[in-house]
């Protein structure tokens, strides 16, 4: 699904510029609308919209802020030229609108709280009563581990406190590819390196085998 665009770029370019003059005589942001007051942003842009009726969004401050990065010196010609009708239509031409599009942001949260996990393990054994020393045994061992069980129900999480957060990488969704399966791709490389060089022989075959099955099927 493409991104969504700002209600302000179906006006016309010169209706655009119009907007523009205004924002810049109210000292809007040009480029980043963050690394300024949004707020006051946001209030600025709303306020110059009602000539036009249109309640300003979030996306119409990034859309705006964008149009006056990259036409920075256009824009200063046409504010200058104001009176050169024949001018301006050429300089109107030159006008480039910005476009929207979609990333995917990774981040993690972290924090502290009180969890049970409902799983599931098959168990070879020859009798039922050993089967809880197995699991026991061979969790000691590493030659399993809790995490590699099946969920059985949805885990249970209390006394969630969350400490902490931050942003990773940034990247455009490619709208050629199923979104889930992208994310898969980036989580399996990010995240199971580590955990393969610490699974034994025997886990590694069962995942190997369990890979070569996936893979005959695709």
């Amino acid at each position: 699904m493409a991104a969504e665009q700002s209600q302000f770029s179906k006006l016309s370019k010169k209706q655009l510029v119009f907007i523009c003059e205004k924002l810049v005589d109210e000292d809007f942001p040009i480029g980043n609308p963050y690394d300024s007051d949004f707020d006051s942003a946001f209030n600025i842009l709303q306020e110059v919209s009602k000539y036009f009726d249109i309640s300003a969004t979030h996306e119409d401050v990034e859309f705006f802020a964008k149009l006056l990065q990259i036409n920075d010196d256009l824009i200063a010609d046409l504010f200058a030229n104001n009176k050169e009708e024949m001018k301006n239509r050429e300089l109107f031409e030159q006008l480039v609108i910005p476009v929207a599009k979609s990333y995917n942001l990774n981040y993690s949260s972290w924090g502290s709280c009180s969890f049970t996990n409902y799983m599931v393990q098959e168990f070879d054994s020859y009798d039922e009563e050993w089967v809880k020393d197995s699991a026991q045994q061979q969790n000691s061992d590493g030659n399993w581990n809790m995490w590699e069980g099946s969920e059985r129900r949805d885990t249970e999480y209390e006394n969630f406190e969350e400490s902490d957060y931050s942003f990773g990488d940034v990247y455009e969704v490619n709208e050629n590819k199923p979104q889930n399966e992208s994310v898969l791709g980036r989580l399996v490389v990010e995240n199971t390196r580590d955990v393969v060089k610490s699974l034994d022989k025997k886990t590694l075959l069962e995942l190997r085998r369990i890979i070569d099955s996936k893979l005959r099927l695709l």
